[in-house]
């Protein structure tokens, strides 16, 4: 399978030059470090070669989406091949896993020099993580021995009530500096830690998303939503210059949860900062970029490590002493799998399966099979998505049915050979998110729908990484239809689209010229949560819950089997 994603991703990168501001990124573009190594070795070195030097070990975890057991994680491009690879390599992830390993690496350390950092994006995601709004989390990442995390914009998802009350139970540092109370303008949070180390003084830096910031949220981020509170680049480097002055760190590290090309933009656009470790995109990074900084002081190392725990992040810098520069470094990215021979760590493992107990019946409950590999990821569909709106639309006989493009949740390895086991546990992974996930049939225009798929495209393709919010274009079923170009400017992604009403296929749009009648004609959605922009709801105030639906519809289905696959519903064209 085409990997569609990398193919974007490198796309992004040789447009980064304009969209950056011309030399400053191409200059950084130029300091990649590129030895060949694994994890991408740096010598990139300003400093005096004899000048003492001290090692640095930073571990971390990104996006684990409250999956605090193993379980199955297929990217966009694994489609066709995942269920062989699962079967070999077993689940992936699980915090008792990852404590083992973490305990290991710190104890190969012997100098003490380590830290352990989560990227946020923790509390939501996982069906227990959802139906206990994040509360279950919260003692075993008390266990895990974190010495800070920044929270992701899902950390967010239950209101402010439960995101204060998960953050105050945690007993190791939550830092932000972008992120202030709605009602009473004051910071949430410390701005910034600093950790004295055996061998040299740290400062973290955290800098959650722009998405975090809202009416739902009751929290503010500076500069406002996207793109602006992208754009802090002097207010962070202002305070990077100010903890150098005032706390003397060796280093300063920014914990962030922006994504992993606007990490690098913001790295170019910036000063003061010696690394990034980032979060929100999913990125699995294992050549790290080395970002030229603002004004050639300093080389930015990025890094990132996937989603769901399937990676534990390791960065080894090497510090000049006197410089107080990083003048050498390693990334790898350690995948959380079988192969892992280190003790899951037993306390973590005690308190998992606590916090799992109460709903494990119910979660293991039997619903069908799958006959092919439900994931979640892809620009503009996927075999997780297909199978919710198709039976979203099938069960409430609308002529279309939509599902938001988010990134997270796992899946399911079944193949015709092996077919694979569904459950409500499963299914409330798919449906996600699950507060207030009813079933509502809304009526929208064409031109409302429309205009839903091109702000999709414009962010999934667009060349400005800090005009992207998050997620993947709007999931649709196989009602809807439509051709796209990558390279195209906002607003002119789509090529052709069309929508099947009532037996009829209605062009909107044809070879790039809108139709004016059928972008005015109206049609029936049905979505989950709230209300598509723009949309009137038709159907009864309580509808049905989410999860009952897809249970009904799979439980339906001949033999109870489902088998989603990639198909024609959206395409992209040259």
């Amino acid at each position: 399978m085409v990997t569609k994603l990398h193919r974007i991703a490198k796309r992004f990168r040789e447009e980064f030059t304009g969209a950056l501001g011309g030399s400053v990124f191409g200059a950084a573009l130029l300091a990649l470090a590129v030895t060949g190594l694994p994890g991408c070795s740096d010598n990139n070195n300003d400093s005096n070669n004899s000048e003492p030097t001290v090692s640095l070990q930073i571990l971390w975890t990104n996006d684990t989406h409250g999956y605090f057991f193993p379980t199955y994680h297929a990217e966009y491009e694994e489609l066709d091949t995942y269920a062989g690879t699962a079967a070999t390599e077993g689940k992936v992830g699980g915090y008792a896993q990852i404590k083992g390993l973490v305990d290991s690496l710190k104890a190969q350390k012997t100098d003490g020099n380590t830290l352990f950092v989560d990227g946020g994006d923790t509390f939501d995601g996982s069906p227990t993580a959802q139906i206990t709004k994040g509360a279950a989390v919260i003692p075993i990442l008390n266990a895990m021995g974190y010495d800070a995390m920044v929270p992701g914009n899902r950390d967010f998802a239950f209101g402010k009530t439960d995101f204060l009350a998960d953050t105050a139970a945690l007993t190791f540092p939550v830092v932000c500096a972008n992120l202030v109370d709605g009602t009473t303008n004051q910071y949430v949070f410390p701005r910034y830690i600093v950790k004295q180390l055996p061998g040299l003084k740290v400062a973290i830096i955290g800098v959650t998303s722009p998405l975090a910031g809202g009416s739902s949220t009751g929290f503010k981020v500076l500069n406002g939503g996207v793109p602006g509170a992208f754009a802090i680049e002097d207010n962070i480097s202002a305070l990077a210059a100010r903890i150098r002055v005032e706390e003397n760190p060796d280093l300063v590290i920014v914990l962030s949860h922006m994504g992993y090309f606007q990490d690098q933009k913001f790295a170019s656009r910036s000063t003061n900062i010696d690394a990034i470790v980032g979060a929100h995109t999913h990125h699995n990074i294992y050549d790290a970029p080395v970002v030229k900084n603002k004004d050639g002081s300093r080389n930015v190392v990025v890094v990132q490590a996937g989603s769901h725990g399937k990676f534990l992040g390791k960065l080894d810098l090497t510090v000049g002493m006197n410089s107080r520069k990083v003048i050498g470094f390693n990334n790898q990215l350690i995948r959380m799998n079988n192969q892992i021979t280190t003790t899951p760590d037993a306390a973590v493992q005690a308190l998992a399966d606590a916090a799992y107990a109460p709903y494990q019946a119910y979660f293991d409950t039997f619903v069908g099979y799958s006959t092919t590999v439900i994931a979640r990821r892809g620009a503009t569909q996927s075999t997780m998505a297909n199978l919710l709106a198709d039976a979203y639309a099938a069960t409430q006989g609308t002529d279309l049915a939509r599902h938001a493009g988010i990134r997270y949740g796992s899946s399911i390895p079944g193949s015709v050979a092996n077919p694979a086991t569904i459950t409500v546990g499963d299914v409330w992974n798919m449906v996600s998110p699950n507060i207030g996930a009813g079933v509502y049939v809304y009526t929208q225009t064409g031109a409302q729908i429309k205009s839903t798929i091109d702000s999709g495209l414009n962010t999934e393709f667009g060349t400005d990484p800090y005009t992207w919010g998050g997620g993947d274009v709007t999931r649709f079923n196989g009602g809807l239809k439509y051709t796209y170009r990558v390279n195209a400017p906002d607003g002119q992604h789509i090529v052709d689209m069309t929508i099947t009403s009532g037996g009829v296929d209605y062009a909107l749009v044809t070879n790039g010229v809108s139709d004016a009648t059928n972008l005015a004609r109206t049609y029936t959605v049905t979505a989950t949560g709230t209300a598509p922009a723009g949309g009137t709801q038709i159907n009864p105030a309580n509808p049905n819950e989410a999860v009952d639906e897809i249970v009904a519809y799979i439980q339906a289905q001949p033999s109870q089997t489902v088998g989603p696959v990639i198909d024609n519903r959206t395409q992209e064209v040259q």
